[in-house]
């Protein structure tokens, strides 16, 4: 098996004309730096270098290993450098619901950033992945719907949000004066699909109720919902904060008054990380 020493190995008695510079350099003995690139010929089943009275010569598979040896290490390194930023103080790793991602935290990241600090983002499909994730120390922060409390963790609410029935501008709902839950749940509903904390806020809300919702279109993104609805194939139930970005005017939504449902938006956060952090998230 070719190791990512041999090719540092092998790119530096390249790069240093000789076994003997390349040795000194490498700090390694020359008959040591000599076996190594016999393996590595061994491994690859075909000679490199070719040793002549001037020095040494690229073979052209030594030369196309060498090209393809120097990405390799260039590459490893900046992964390395990437993966040991994450500890560093000046950096923060945040996960998220992809919808909040979307819609809710850019304000937060461009207020980190201001703070100097280096920002990674990755978005999850569940409240779950993203505190267990957090518990791990994959990440410093994660913003969430509707979080369970746990003793070692701060949840910080962020912000209470209604959700909406969007619909048609033709559609009959739209002429109602106060909108209820049941009445939406009985129309033709096209809802995200599983795993999603919306689509779980909906189901938990559908049980509350005692209301079997109709459901005849599960789907992944919300543009798709949109279109669908748009083709008046049915009507959806989205919070806030999707609702302000949609601008279409064949479309209408209007909150659901009657029995509502909500969700709590939050940030949560190991009690270490809450001294650095709750100044930013106000």
């Amino acid at each position: 098996m070719i190791s990512i020493d041999q090719m540092k190995y092998f790119t530096s008695i390249v790069e240093y004309g000789s076994l003997n510079k390349a040795a000194q350099h490498l700090y390694v003995s020359q008959p040591a730096l000599t076996k190594q690139l016999a393996l590595l010929e061994k491994s690859l089943k075909c000679s490199l270098l070719l040793r002549t009275p001037t020095g040494i010569k690229l073979t052209p598979s030594g030369r196309y290993f060498y090209e393809r040896s120097g990405a390799i290490i260039k590459m490893l390194e900046e992964t390395i450098n990437e993966i040991e930023s994450f500890g560093e103080g000046n950096s923060i790793r945040i996960g998220g619901l992809q919808n909040l991602i979307t819609y809710f935290l850019p304000k937060y990241v461009d207020k980190f950033k201001k703070m100097q600090y280096e920002v990674f983002i990755e978005a999850m499909d569940t409240n779950a992945q993203l505190v267990d994730s957090l518990e791990n120390d994959f990440f410093n922060l994660v913003f969430i719907s509707d979080a369970l409390q746990k003793p070692e963790l701060v949840t910080i609410p962020l912000l209470v949000e209604p959700f909406y029935v969007v619909m048609k501008s033709s559609n009959k709902l739209s002429e109602m004066k106060d909108i209820d839950f049941v009445t939406v749940a009985k129309e033709k509903l096209i809802l995200y699909k599983d795993p999603c904390p919306i689509r779980a806020k909906i189901r938990q809300h559908c049980s509350f109720m005692n209301v079997t919702p109709n459901i005849i279109l599960e789907l992944e993104l919300t543009e798709s919902l949109i279109n669908y609805v748009e083709q008046d194939f049915g009507i959806t139930i989205l919070p806030k904060m999707v609702i302000d970005t949609i601008n279409n005017p064949a479309i209408i939504a209007l909150e659901i008054k009657k029995f509502p449902i909500h969700r709590v938006i939050s940030a949560v956060l190991k009690k270490e990380y809450t001294h650095s952090y709750l100044s930013l998230l106000s």
